[in-house]
């Protein structure tokens, strides 16, 4: 039975979501850092959606690339 893409870490098997949301939470950290040196991390409204957002967008989107089996 195929359930999904599965990730094998350490001799552990991970689902590849697991990968893809860490990996998002390091693009909405340094997309953070990079606004915040420029100085426009103050000027977005709602940051915490805003963040959370980003990291679901780079999180779905990095699955797709490396995971998906459709683009392969």
């Amino acid at each position: 039975m195929d359930i999904g893409p599965i990730v094998v870490f350490a001799g552990s098997y991970f689902p590849a979501w697991i990968p893809s949301v860490l990996l998002g939470m390091v693009v909405a950290a340094v997309t953070y850092g990079l606004l915040l040196k420029v100085g426009l991390a103050q000027s977005i409204p709602l940051p915490g959606l805003f963040y959370t957002l980003l990291c679901g967008l780079a999180a779905m989107s990095l699955w797709a690339l490396l995971f998906s089996r459709t683009l392969a």
